[in-house]
């Protein structure tokens, strides 16, 4: 079963310089080095790789990355959006970003929102509403749980569930999970949600154990549960990041049995 997940590269490290380099990818070079170097074979780019970018340029990137067997799966934002005051000049940038998505060729869009327990009611319909606007585009909507403060599983699993549909689902992150406080008990809840999870990963030690919390168990939860979507690497380490993502890659391919490379 493990063997349907695809492994892909959550990239803000991109856009730090190369290790012993000092310079940094430029974009178009992204999807080869991460498809030949790290061995991954998909992409989610966040919002500030691509900022600003003529439409032409993010169309031939799209090219360049199918070409590199390394797909734009998922465009994501980390800045929350306000859908309970901002309504109007939220549904604008979801279309911005619906736009940009389409042209990178991801299925998928992440975004956190600002959704107060209370205003779950109103935040839902709004969202469900603004669905359309992403549906133009044939972009899915992904709602990535924030971090300050910590959204609740329940709470998320409650929006999403409110929103409905097909075109719907979460992200969660293993930073995420630990931050809850009990990390293997929210993956269990947002799992069947989930259409894309971020393999959070900050380091090893020199037992080859991870700093922080314990991916080797965050990632047999996920397989006893039964979960065949996307995992996305996030390598947020201080150290050599290349290395970093490549020793993530190859502990991620040990737990599910892989030791083929990604397909």
């Amino acid at each position: 079963m493990s063997n349907q997940i695809l492994l892909s590269l959550s990239g803000a490290c991109l856009g730090r310089p190369l290790p012993r380099k000092g310079t940094t990818l430029a974009l178009l070079d992204m999807p080869p080095f991460v498809a030949e170097e790290l061995e991954l074979r998909g992409l989610n780019l966040p919002v500030e790789l691509v900022r600003g970018q003529p439409a032409a340029t993010l169309e031939r990137l799209r090219h360049i990355a199918d070409r590199a067997h390394c797909p734009c799966l998922v465009l994501y934002q980390d800045d929350p959006m306000d859908f309970t005051v901002e309504i109007e000049a939220s549904i604008q940038k979801l279309r911005a970003l619906g736009r940009a998505a389409k042209l990178l060729g991801c299925g998928e869009l992440g975004i956190r929102i600002v959704c107060p327990p209370t205003n779950v009611h109103t935040v839902a319909a709004t969202l469900k509403s603004a669905l359309q606007v992403l549906q133009q585009f044939d972009v899915n909507l992904l709602i990535r749980p924030t971090l300050d403060p910590v959204d609740a599983p329940e709470h998320l699993m409650d929006l999403v569930k409110r929103i409905g549909g097909f075109h719907v689902g979460a992200m969660p992150s293993f930073a995420y999970a630990h931050a809850t406080g009990d990390g293997i008990g929210a993956l269990r809840k947002l799992a069947p949600y989930s259409s894309a999870i971020e393999a959070t990963s900050s380091g090893f030690n020199k037992a080859g154990d991870h700093a922080g919390w314990d991916l080797n168990a965050y990632v047999e939860a996920l397989l006893s549960f039964g979960y065949l979507n996307k995992i996305s690497i996030d390598w947020t380490g201080t150290a050599n990041w290349v290395v970093g993502v490549q020793k993530t890659r190859e502990r991620l391919m040990e737990l599910m049995g892989r030791g083929d490379p990604v397909a």
